[in-house]
């Protein structure tokens, strides 16, 4: 199976980045998740920052990548956490160390523009590459003629078999107006478009005909577009 596969003049990879040129591309990081948990007063290991840090490091590595762009709710929490905000400085300052960084805003990013600002780096609402808008997709998006890259929904897909077992698979979402990148946070378990609707404003009139691209074990599998899977498994599962 492909690690990657070319859609258009970029690729999408079975390691949850989308790779234009020298540009990596991510989406949904949460930073925070497992903060937010245990301040809620769960016992959680706080282990997502370190884990995070270390995969993105390795595809900087793998791409041999010159630019990242976060796209949107890089960090979790909505109120204000003094240790996530530690957290987020401390992930932002090594990427800085590493590549050029660009930041897109997302819904979730309350607090992070007085961080970015204090490490020095750019903070977007929305960000141009070529003939490409990457926006985080939580907000409806005045669109031109570019293609959108987005995030905010955390794409994935749930199959059930006969006998009741369940798998489920985070994926990309593509049609020619947009791509959907799927959740870089390990802990987020996606929206299921198979049972569920869509959230973001940007692809709410036509995502049921968006091809699917999910992200297994064995790389990356094209189920089609996600209405006919939806037939699929209404029919046969």
């Amino acid at each position: 199976m492909e690690e990657k596969i070319k859609l258009r003049d970029f690729y999408i990879t079975s390691d949850f980045c989308l790779i234009i040129g020298k540009v990596g591309v991510i989406a949904d990081t949460h930073l925070g998740f497992d903060i937010y948990i245990n301040e809620k007063g769960g016992n959680f290991p706080q282990i997502q920052k370190d884990s995070i840090t270390e995969r993105i490091d390795n595809i900087i590595d793998k791409y041999k990548l010159k630019t990242l762009v976060i796209n949107g709710d890089i960090k979790h929490n909505f109120e204000l956490s003094y240790n996530e905000i530690e957290f987020v400085k401390e992930f932002l300052g090594h990427l800085k160390d590493r590549i050029d960084l660009i930041l897109i805003k997302g819904n979730h990013d309350t607090f992070i523009s007085k961080v970015a600002e204090e490490l020095g780096i750019e903070i977007y609402e929305h960000y141009k590459i070529k003939n490409y808008t990457i926006t985080h997709g939580h907000a409806n998006f005045k669109e031109d003629e570019s293609f959108l890259i987005l995030g905010h929904e955390h794409p994935s897909i749930k199959l059930r078999d006969e006998v009741g077992a369940i798998l489920k698979l985070p994926c990309y979402l593509y049609n020619k107006r947009y791509i959907v990148l799927p959740a870089f946070n390990p802990l987020s378990p996606g929206n299921d478009l198979v049972n569920n609707y869509a959230s973001s404003p940007c692809i709410k009139k036509d995502y049921l005909d968006s091809e699917v691209y999910a992200i297994t074990e064995l790389g990356l599998l094209n189920f089609g577009t996600l209405r006919d899977l939806r037939e699929f498994v209404k029919v046969n599962l």
